[in-house]
This record gives C-alpha cells, structure tokens and sequence, in this order.
C-alpha cells in the first residue's frame, strides 16, 4: 500500500512567515481529497495551502497534526474557509432549533 505525505503550509502575514504547520501520512484517497480542497483560508486573510506527494520508500515523515480537526471539517461540509464553515454550522443550528 502507496503512502502519501499530506502538507499543510501557513501563508504568514509576510512571505518570510512561510511555514509547514500540518503533515500527515494518508493513503492515496484520503491524501487526493485532501489536495483537492488547495487551501483553505482563514478569516485573518491567511490560509493553509495544501499539497500532497507520495512518500519515498523508507522515507521518515515527522507528523505535525497542526489541522486534522479543520481539514476534516472542511472535507466534511465541502468548503474551503472558516467563514464558510461558520456559515454553515450556523444555518445548520439555526434549521435545527
């Protein structure tokens, strides 16, 4: 079975704030879903742009499991910010109330 390496790299507030703050490993699937989504961006105006590659044989990978809980969400409701995501679970709360 392939492994692939699923990154999530934060844009910064400047290009010099750049850095890798999400990466797990995830079968091709999962890890093409995830790639799909390309960023997801957050309400400050920065986002998380995701890429995924397949991992090297024997290749060590350091997990950094900065946005599971996100990405799954995103996934999840088929969305690609936080305001969307805010945006549907209040529409969702306000149908079910």
């Amino acid at each position: 079975m392939k492994r692939w390496v699923v990154e999530g790299e934060w844009s910064g507030y400047r290009s010099e704030q750049r850095r890798v703050c999400h990466r797990t490993v995830e079968l091709p699937k999962r890890a093409r879903e995830i790639a799909a989504l390309h960023s997801i961006r957050f309400t400050d105006g920065t986002y998380l742009e995701l890429s995924a590659r397949q991992a090297k044989p024997r290749e060590r990978v350091q997990i950094i499991r900065g946005y599971v809980d996100l990405i799954n969400d995103c996934l999840r409701e088929k969305v690609t910010s936080v305001g969307q995501l805010y945006e549907v679970r209040k529409a969702r709360e306000a149908k079910d109330a």
